[in-house]
């Protein structure tokens, strides 16, 4: 398809009005889906549900595979299948529904900066967290990875999976970090957002924006997801505003939404809710 086709085609997509069936499809939530996944699909039903958009949440032991750019989540829209959250965020902009319409141009260009820390610090530290750490890869990646396949096509995925990542760990320069120094990572950057927080409900004062969303999604899921120890869920659990301003959003836009089919489901995990 040409360009001006596609750019026709996402014209007429936009001009349509968001469904009642929207889909966004995942991995399997209870055995297969890993936490860096499980933090993006959360982020981008954060980011829906703050834009009142119901969508509808689709398990798949596919959906890796069924995904247009390879990652989860994506979602199916009408006739448009969109993955990963910065381009549902533009795509859902283009349906007339903006968090950051709000922000002048310095706050949008700090927040972008605040997204491009998580995705490169936090979202690192998942996928090293996952992949290079050996007691975790053993333990839980390989085991949920490969789990709805017979073997050895689990062992043979996981393995393809885990060289994917290590490659992808060396050309950054993180292949060669210790544990600590990833948490430290982590802890440098938790330091970071729960400085711009504050005592703000949001990052930027009263209303959310897809940061909110994003941070949300890999807070949340690294205090509430069992690992083979509490390294990672602690460093968060040391700035009482971000887990409170995972309480707040957990609270306003997933408590009551589960029973709710044509809604997002409640955040869950292998813990437990932060409200309980």
């Amino acid at each position: 398809m040409s360009l001006v086709a596609e750019a026709f085609m996402n014209q007429l997509a936009a001009a349509e009005p968001w469904p009642e069936n929207a889909a966004l499809y995942q991995q399997l939530k209870e055995d297969q889906i890993l936490l860096s996944d499980n933090a993006s699909s959360l982020a981008v039903q954060a980011f829906l549900q703050m834009c009142n958009l119901p969508v509808r949440v689709v398990c798949r032991a596919n959906a890796e595979y069924m995904s247009p750019s390879g990652k989860v989540p994506f979602i199916h829209v009408g006739n448009q299948v969109v993955s990963e959250l910065g381009p549902i965020v533009q795509f859902v902009k283009a349906k007339g529904h903006s968090l950051s319409d709000g922000l002048d141009e310095v706050q949008k260009a700090e927040m972008k900066a605040y997204m491009e820390l998580v995705n490169n610090m936090l979202l690192t530290a998942e996928l090293y967290l996952q992949w290079c750490d050996d007691v975790t890869v053993e333990e839980i990646t390989h085991p949920r990875y490969g789990s709805p396949y017979p073997w050895p096509l689990n062992r043979i995925l996981a393995y393809q999976k885990q060289w994917e990542i290590r490659r992808k760990m060396k050309a950054i320069g993180w292949a060669g970090k210790s544990l600590e120094q990833v948490l430290e990572d982590v802890d440098q950057c938790c330091q970071a957002l729960s400085q711009r927080l504050g005592t703000q409900p949001y990052f930027f004062n009263k209303q959310p924006t897809e940061l909110d969303a994003l941070v949300f999604g890999h807070l949340f899921t690294i205090l509430t997801t069992q690992l083979t120890t509490d390294e990672l869920s602690e460093k968060v659990k040391n700035y009482g505003n971000l887990t409170a301003f995972c309480r707040r959003i957990e609270q306003q836009y997933f408590e009551g939404h589960d029973k709710d089919n044509s809604g997002t489901a409640a955040p869950r995990s292998a813990k437990r809710s932060l409200l309980r």
